[in-house]
């Protein structure tokens, strides 16, 4: 395993991590719920449980902030391992390649270039698909 995907699996690991711990801490905080007594040391022990838990949701925040600025950093220097390019864009590559083929073959036969009329073959030829007009005429 090459180094960048060694760091992507640990940046991967850390946010799973920092993501899990500020879930946990919300909870823990939307899940307190006061005894409906007047005992003062009861009242004395939640609110102290609050402030752990609201001090401990903050610093799972800041964990979050600091990780971002970690993937920040890496994929500016190029340390991240980023996924490769897409099936999608391979697909328009290929297509934006054989419309300039084509449209250098237009160029040729015309001279110019310019004013140059597509004919139905052409038009058909060019979208590559047949997806385009019925018989590369407007409808």
């Amino acid at each position: 395993m090459d180094p960048n995907q060694r760091t992507s699996n640990a940046l991967l690991e850390r946010s799973a991590t920092d993501v899990a711990q500020l879930l946990r801490r919300f909870e823990n905080i939307v899940a307190y719920t006061p005894d409906e007594g007047n005992d003062r040391n009861k009242a004395a022990v939640g609110v102290y449980q609050m402030e752990v838990e609201s001090a401990a949701l903050v610093r799972a925040a800041e964990d979050i902030l600091s990780l971002t600025r970690v993937l920040k950093e890496s994929w500016l220097f190029g340390k991240l391992h980023t996924v490769g390019t897409s099936d999608a864009e391979k697909r328009a590559e290929a297509a934006a390649a054989k419309v300039a083929e084509g449209l250098a073959r237009l160029q040729a036969k015309d001279g110019s270039g310019v004013g140059t009329g597509v004919s139905e073959g052409q038009a058909m030829e060019l979208d590559g698909n047949n997806g385009g007009y019925k018989n590369g005429k407007d409808p």
